[in-house]
């Protein structure tokens, strides 16, 4: 059978977690950091936590965008900041990284998996389903959409990705559902000096509202890689052996951190690195663990992938042989992030759904008491992994 028909749906997922690895040039992962970096902005809330992973979201939608053609194509492209880009650059770059990125030796742990979960009764694209088999390492898995157990399969399948961190991407499937896209990244990383849990006290944590929480607040001290300017100042914390690290960004206390979060965009981020530099000192920052979920379809309508959610508009003709107007119904991001003494674990998912019609080294003082944002990068690649603000601990 074709895939074609009446109210058919595609639908993708995307789980990740965090990451850390190896080095190679590579011009996606900027516009993949750019796209991160918009997107990160476009949802930030006033005293709401959130957390992200771009590199998740970008693998799903870049799945994705091998099924489109024409106008759908070039906004998806321009939306995840890869306009100046061809097809087979991007997927041979995102290709590269995913290897770069995999990591599996203790206490360092990245993993990046990518599946297709396709409706049995339909036969899809060859060159679509090869595309994303070579570069994502996605192997198609017919199911039976009307059968319950194909959502326990799914599901099972991105626990087992994610160490049981996110269990469930989809509970409930419609009956034009085609075919699943699911990119699952999972990360944990000690860090390169754990912090001393006897050293972990009670502090008072003040929100931007101007009310206070007492939390647990982890300090250490020791030489960290520090930024500093009239705005803010940052502190890098590394993960084993300081490939990958976690940027914690704290907005001085003149400034809030709904102002602040507009400076930080691919053009900032990329003069601030460079500036870092070596300092003694001591860091306070609090424990947390995030789990946040949000329909990502206004944000990447207004980041210009509009066509792709509407029926008779979108094409994603690349999919099947026969399509029946594809569109892209919902895109659902999930993620999740614990920070402890001992180190980072963190995850997140994305779900897309298709459907058719039918300064000076003086001695430094960290401490995280306020709202503040944080990155997880790989020093690699340069691959920003996890983007998050943590507004109440």
């Amino acid at each position: 059978m074709s895939c074609s028909g009446t109210s058919e749906i595609l639908k993708l997922a995307d789980t990740a977690q965090a990451a850390e690895e190896v080095g190679i040039e590579n011009p996606t992962v900027e516009a993949n950091n750019q796209f991160g970096l918009q997107l990160f902005q476009r949802l930030y809330q006033t005293n709401k936590n959130l957390f992200i992973s771009p590199l998740s979201i970008s693998i799903a939608l870049t799945m994705t965008l091998n099924g489109a053609t024409g106008d759908t194509q070039q906004e998806m492209k321009k939306a995840l900041a890869l306009s100046d880009l061809d097809l087979e650059t991007i997927n041979s770059d995102f290709g590269n990284l995913q290897k770069s990125l995999q990591l599996n030796s203790s206490p360092i742990k990245l993993q990046i998996a990518n599946s297709l979960w396709g409706r049995e009764d339909l036969v899809f694209d060859s060159d679509f389903l090869q595309t994303n088999r070579d570069y994502f390492n996605a192997k198609l898995q017919s199911v039976n959409f009307k059968n319950q157990q194909s959502i326990t399969d799914i599901n099972q399948w991105v626990k087992d990705r994610t160490s049981g961190k996110i269990d469930r991407v989809i509970s409930q499937l419609e009956p034009e559902t085609i075919l699943f896209l699911i990119n699952a990244v999972y990360f944990k990383g000690n860090w390169t000096k754990a912090f001393n849990p006897k050293k972990t006290t009670k502090r008072k944590f003040f929100l931007i509202d101007g009310s206070q929480r007492t939390v647990d607040m982890m300090s250490q001290s020791g030489r960290y890689l520090t930024y500093k300017n009239s705005d803010f100042q940052a502190i890098r914390l590394p993960y084993d052996n300081g490939r990958l690290g976690m940027y914690v960004l704290l907005p001085d206390s003149k400034h809030s951190l709904t102002d602040w979060v507009t400076e930080l965009t691919i053009t900032n981020w990329k003069v601030w690195q460079p500036q870092f530099v070596e300092r003694e000192g001591n860091v306070v920052l609090p424990k947390f663990k995030v789990e946040y979920e949000k329909d990502l379809n206004s944000y990447l309508s207004a980041l210009g992938m509009k066509r792709a959610f509407v029926p008779n508009q979108a094409d994603f003709s690349n999919i099947c042989k026969n399509p029946s107007d594809l569109y892209i119904g919902g895109v659902k991001h999930k993620s999740y992030i614990e920070v402890a003494e001992e180190g980072t674990e963190a995850a997140a998912v994305t779900s897309v759904q298709v459907r058719t019609t039918t300064i000076q080294p003086n001695r430094l003082y960290f401490v995280a008491n306020r709202p503040f944002a944080f990155i997880i990068e790989d020093q690699w690649t340069g691959s920003i992994l996890f983007l998050g603000i943590m507004a109440n601990p």
